[in-house]
Formats: C-alpha cells, structure tokens, sequence
C-alpha cells in the first residue's frame, strides 16, 4: 500500500465519477420534474383543477426521485470515506501488542496475522494472508 493514493485524492475513481454522475442526474431529473410541472400546469388538455393536481404530481415526483438519486452518491461517498478512514486508522498504528500486553479484541480475532510482535507500521496487514483472512476477503 502506498501513501500517494492518500495524496493524490484516493482510491475507486470510478465509484467516485458514478458518484458524481448520479449528483449530474439529479440535477437533471429536477430540471425534468420543473418541466414536466410546467408543461402539466399550462399545456395538459385537461380541466384546471386536474392540470393543478398533475403539476403537484410531478413536482412531488421530482423530489423524491432527487432525494433517492443524492442518498444514492451520499452512500457511495459514505463507503468510500469508511474505507479511507480505516486505512488511515491502520496507518496511525506505531506498534503492536507485545507478548506482556494484555490482548485486546483485534489480537482474539482469527487470521488476522497478530502474533504479539513487535514492529513498525502496517506489520499486521503486510506479510501471508491466512486462509480465513481469504475466505473473508472473497479470494
């Protein structure tokens, strides 16, 4: 792992450009909603009250269909902040429990290379993955 991907804006450009993309389409839809609204307030051959109702519709519509678009790039922002947030958690760890330690949850957990050693950072995710650590990881 290196650090210029902490540098140079991160890790997954493509699930940042979908992100970014979906931010585009919900401007997009807005502007479709605006306009559809319109179109059903003004031009509908329908009576007024009906074209009033289909304009509310439309722009009722609009807002959830924008609402859902946003949480949509939020959550792919959210995982992506989740996972740059680990790495960096991982990046800050000095040293690893010693042998005289008292062991803390991360060293009980199986397959996850802590052996009680000592050493610089970023030991415990460097060196042979396990077979579970495999498994978890869909290898």
């Amino acid at each position: 792992m290196q650090a210029t991907h902490f540098e140079s804006g991160g890790r997954y450009p493509v699930l940042r450009t979908l992100g970014i993309l979906a931010l585009v389409g919900a401007i997009m839809a807005a502007l479709g909603g605006v306009l559809a609204a319109g179109w059903a307030l003004f031009a509908a051959p329908e009576t007024t009250g009906t074209r009033i109702v289909y304009a509310l519709l439309a722009l009722a519509g609009t807002f959830f269909t924008v609402v859902m678009i946003i949480a949509a790039a939020e959550g792919l922002k959210l995982v992506m902040d989740i996972e740059r947030n680990t790495r960096a958690y991982a990046y800050s760890r000095e040293t690893l429990p010693t042998a005289t330690t008292t062991p803390t949850p991360l060293d009980a957990t199986a397959g996850n290379g802590v052996t009680g050693k000592t050493g610089g950072r970023m030991q415990w995710l460097e060196g042979e993955e396990t077979a579970e650590g495999a498994l978890l990881r869909g290898h």
